[in-house]
């Protein structure tokens, strides 16, 4: 029988689907009661300021998915490691499903990474009861990869590894100029304790704070030297999305260069930066007049959230959009009547692990600040 590789990532995915749901189940079976676990990921839209309406299932690969990568209120990242094995692996797969489910044309290689981050993702997990069925399917693509390369089925699998991110060498331009506006500070810089309060909930109280994506390699820069051919750009795009809907709002030019290391390359040129934007804009993605990208989740025009974060984070400033630190400022100025102008500029700053306002810095937050004063 021929080897398709797009049949082969689908029964790879729905195999991990199946056995990932009673994974899940059990490991918050003590935390949520009678509750499915999917109310987590309907608290974690609410928190994120997510449009109301979307139906979680169970059973559904992309909400399991979730659970793996993201942190859920002071659960915190049950499923992970301190190598944070399973979030990796669940960045990958993201990717994956994304690019399953905008039909992308697999090659052998690529179906026998895949199945190969499902394996590792339920070895991890000491799945006995999955992982049989689950290395048969990688088996299927391993062998079909090696006959493909004409070598052997060792050789296969040692070509076809993905080194991680931080394995990633390419350099196409010179390191761009520090933007850590807390360059030098000598202590840490923490949001106040009032900013992170919400209301309750079976994930906890607090509001949800900035996580950054963890970039996980996807393809090589072969796949950035392809484009504009389909293939690379459903590769680049489907990565794109991912980053964005775990990140969003962010800066487009955050999300072009975490785009890029997802294929390699640890800076871009300007010519590489303006075929990836293009393709970001091409992705369904809302891109507003401050170059800030938004999830189809996240409309804009109604979003109230924000999300601290001290100074150890990995977001300058600039790259936070003023439309969340508008809303910072809101609640600050709600919370605490009669603040004086200065004052709420101090504590918008700490908001976000900030002490110091280099010229950049405190442009964008007087342009942040200004919008507070229109909207009112």
């Amino acid at each position: 029988m021929t080897f398709k590789p797009n049949l082969s990532v689908k029964e790879g995915l729905d195999h991990l689907a199946k056995q990932l749901d009673p994974i899940i189940a059990a490991r918050l079976a003590g935390d949520l009661g009678d509750h499915p676990w999917t109310v987590v990921l309907e608290i974690l839209d609410q928190k994120k300021g997510f449009a109301s309406g979307y139906k979680h299932w169970t059973y559904d690969l992309q909400a399991q998915l979730r659970m793996l990568t993201e942190r859920l209120g002071d659960f915190g990242y049950p499923f992970d490691d301190k190598q944070r094995t399973v979030s990796t692996l669940g960045n990958e797969l993201r990717i994956v499903r994304k690019q399953m489910a905008h039909m992308h044309g697999f090659s052998v290689e690529e179906a026998f990474r895949a199945n190969d981050f499902c394996l590792r993702l339920l070895d991890h997990f000491e799945d006995s009861g999955g992982l049989e069925e689950a290395r048969r399917i990688r088996h299927e693509a391993l062998v079909a990869l090696a006959a493909e390369e004409g070598v052997t089925e060792q050789v296969a699998a040692a070509t076809a590894a993905v080194p991680s991110a931080m394995q990633v060498q390419t350099v196409e331009a010179p390191a761009a100029p520090s933007t850590d506006e807390n360059e030098n500070v000598p202590e840490r810089v923490t949001p106040d304790p009032t900013v992170l309060v919400r209301e309750p909930s079976i994930i906890g109280d607090k509001r949800l704070e900035f996580e950054p994506w963890s970039v996980v390699q996807v393809g090589g820069v072969e796949v950035l030297d392809d484009l504009p051919k389909k293939a690379a750009k459903e590769k680049v795009r489907a990565a794109a999305v991912e980053i964005a809907t775990y990140e969003g709002p962010i800066h487009l030019d955050r999300l072009v260069q975490m785009t890029a290391q997802s294929f390699s390359l640890k800076r871009v040129r300007t010519s590489r930066e303006k075929k990836l934007a293009y393709q970001v804009q091409q992705a369904g993605l809302f891109v507003d007049a401050d170059k800030f990208v938004w999830p189809r989740e996240i409309d804009p025009d109604v979003w109230s959230e924000f999300r601290p974060n001290d100074s150890t984070a990995d977001r300058p400033f600039i790259h936070i959009s003023p439309i969340e630190i508008e809303n910072a400022a809101r609640f600050i100025q709600m919370n605490r009547q009669g603040i004086a102008t200065e004052e709420l500029a101090v504590a918008v700053l700490q908001t976000f692990g900030r002490q110091r306002r280099t010229k950049q810095l405190a442009a964008h937050l007087a342009k942040a600040m200004s919008r507070l004063i229109d909207d009112a």
